[in-house]
């Protein structure tokens, strides 16, 4: 950044012009002066400190696709300078301007016009923008609704997918609460503007305290997702990094169309094509790229195994991940005999939010000549009984036409409630007070093997 340039994050609302033109009155005291304006900071030059007046004026028909001023832009600006405003930096209908008067006259003197173009520039700009803002929650919230719906126990126990609905949710409250407190000023500038008064005074600090707590969610999401998708992480920061490079393109994209003598027609058209065909290529692309890179075993999707083994079936043969992770239980302790040509991998997911706890473990013989079972079984404990019940619904529902339909136990030998097995599968459904067990192994199993299996997995 250049020493005599200074960058600041817009924070005000459009709409609170009396907040920006104080902040813009602070800066130029400082020895800053404004010099341009985008979609979301302030550029300043640096100046002496000097005492300037600003306000904020609104012209509907302008856009930010406009290769220049448009005439009955250049008008209004010919008639600001005559009242002792110059232009300091525009932004499509918004237009900023500056007086070294003390006590210039002002550019808005009709409150019903001056009420009637905040309006117009508004629902371009800010009702728009939240209105499409809110299709990201209201496509999102119902899906996660139904996964939790169908799969509480995965759903409960991830503190990502707990985190993305935090966000959605905040994402949700936060447009709405915005586009309230804006319809509320408008009704009360109308009130006030019919009675011969002037628009109602914005709710600043509300609107600033409602966009901090939105970026606090929003931080707070973000560490949530690199403390819980550590082996994802470097995808993650690839594509932080490739979105904001995209948005900063996006800019100079803009401005060489700007200065390209197009017509604001042909800017937008040839923008909205830019950005569809950014949008498709960081969110096909940037995926994609990831898969051949995991395929090709450059990076590790998941968490990196502890060595890898190579199968051989045939003609064919393919890669898989060895983990040697702690279980609880083994095929070792149940009386197989494991040996090293088994190739054998004991692999632990375990998953913990604030809700709820999930094991998931794993032994299978890697080797396709192995005849060892596969074992699978997987705990979940939560402290909070509907949705233990809720799991376990989610568990045991069966349809009539299920080609494996529960079978009832009696669960008084391994200390639990409720008790079922699938007819034709080695796999068994435990529930205690505060815990989930269910474990198969499939293959050959012996009674006393599955009773050793809930005997340790019990609480």
């Amino acid at each position: 950044m250049s020493r005599d340039k200074k960058r600041q994050i817009i924070w005000h609302q459009i709409d609170d012009t009396e907040a920006i033109a104080r902040n813009l009155e602070k800066m130029a005291r400082k020895g800053w002066l404004l010099e341009a304006v985008d979609n979301w900071r302030y550029t300043y030059r640096r100046a002496g400190p000097t005492e300037v007046r600003y306000t904020v004026t609104f012209f509907p028909d302008a856009s930010i696709y406009d290769p220049g001023p448009t005439e009955g832009q250049e008008t209004y600006i010919d008639y600001c300078r005559a009242a002792g405003w110059e232009l300091a930096a525009a932004y499509g209908p918004i237009q900023y301007f500056r007086s070294a008067r003390p006590d210039p006259v002002p550019i808005e003197t009709d409150e019903a016009v001056k009420l009637a173009a905040i309006r117009r520039t508004m629902r371009k700009t800010f009702v728009l923008s939240h209105a499409i803002l809110l299709l990201l929650p209201a496509v999102n919230l119902p899906l996660w609704w139904n996964q939790f719906r169908l799969d509480p126990l995965d759903f409960l126990c991830s503190n990502f997918k707990l985190a993305l609905f935090v966000l959605m949710a905040g994402i949700t409250i936060f447009v709405i609460g915005m586009l309230l407190d804006y319809l509320i000023w408008v009704l009360c500038s109308r009130y006030s503007v019919a009675r011969g008064g002037s628009c109602a005074r914005p709710h600043t600090r509300f609107r600033l305290g409602f966009n901090a707590a939105m970026l606090a969610v929003c931080a707070a999401v973000l560490v949530v997702f690199f403390l819980d998708l550590a082996g994802m992480r470097t995808a993650l920061i690839f594509y932080l990094v490739v979105y904001g490079g995209v948005m900063l393109l996006a800019r100079r994209v803009l401005r060489k169309l700007k200065g390209s003598g197009v017509s604001r027609s042909g800017i937008r058209g040839l923008f909205i094509a830019f950005a569809l065909a950014a949008g498709l290529a960081v969110g096909i692309g940037t995926p994609f790229l990831f898969i051949r890179l995991a395929d090709a075993g450059i990076i590790h999707m998941g968490r990196e195994p502890a060595e890898t083994y190579t199968c051989v079936k045939g003609d064919w043969s393919f890669t898989r991940d060895v983990y040697r992770d702690e279980l609880p239980v083994t095929l070792e302790d149940l009386g197989f005999a494991v040996t090293p040509e088994d190739h054998c991998s004991y692999r632990a997911e375990l998953a913990r939010s604030p809700l709820a706890a999930h094991g998931e473990y794993t032994q299978e013989a890697l080797n396709p000549g192995s005849g060892l079972p596969r074992l699978y079984y997987q705990t979940y404990e939560t402290g909070w009984s509907w949705m233990l019940e809720r799991c376990w619904e989610a568990l045991t529902e069966r349809e009539d036409s299920d080609p494996w339909p529960l079978q009832a136990l009696d669960p008084a030998p391994w200390g639990a409630e409720e008790a079922y097995r699938e007819e034709d599968l080695t796999s068994c459904f435990l529930l205690y007070p505060d815990r989930i067990v269910a474990f198969r192994l499939v293959g050959d199993a012996a009674p006393r093997q599955l009773d050793a299996i809930a005997q340790v997995l019990r609480p």
